[in-house]
């Protein structure tokens, strides 16, 4: 099981968990918005690419309608749901995925949020491609993400949306949660 702070990893595979946790490791977040749209976080990942040059994408993680929150939740798994079975990382992350990484489940990722690349090109050589990237994207509210592998982005991504949960808890999910712990609390007693 691979661990960020909250969120966490599950794969049958285990060398397939070991590079899931080496491009957890190797993610390194350069800047982080101080200030997050509602419910809509932006963000470019860079990494390199195969040919010596690097993959730029841009998108965005939007949050779940909350209507949509009791069934995520099933999927979310904690302690209060026995065996839950984490969302698959194919229906975090449309499209764009490595192969390797189907089967990959993700659990306590709360708010759950769908991510989306807007656009991907090809950038310049890795050392110029992040300090291009930062100076594009200065005094904009997009987290700015480098990834060790372009093809493993979403995890970079995830590792990004783990840490900024920190800084930023929601809100909105906050007091559904504790909502749903009190009836979950009058249920037992």
């Amino acid at each position: 099981m691979g661990h960020m702070k909250q969120i966490s990893l599950r794969h049958g595979d285990r060398k397939k968990m070991e590079k899931a946790q080496e491009v957890l490791e190797g993610t390194i977040i350069h800047r982080r918005p101080f200030h997050v749209e509602e419910g809509i976080w932006h963000f470019v990942v860079v990494g390199p690419h195969k040919n010596g040059t690097s993959s730029i994408r841009t998108g965005t993680a939007e949050q779940a309608r909350i209507q949509a929150a009791p069934i995520y939740i099933a999927t979310l798994g904690g302690p209060h749901i026995p065996d839950a079975e984490g969302i698959p990382i194919e229906e975090f992350a449309s499209g764009d995925l490595p192969d390797e990484l189907s089967g990959l489940k993700i659990l306590h990722l709360s708010p759950l949020r769908p991510l989306s690349v807007t656009s991907r090109r090809q950038g310049p050589p890795m050392d110029e491609a992040v300090a291009e990237t930062l100076e594009r994207f200065k005094g904009v509210e997009t987290a700015v993400i480098e990834t060790p592998d372009e093809e493993y982005w979403a995890l970079s991504v995830l590792k990004y949306l783990d840490e900024s949960d920190l800084f930023f808890p929601d809100p909105l999910l906050s007091r559904f949660y504790s909502r749903i712990g009190q009836n979950i609390r009058q249920m037992l007693n």
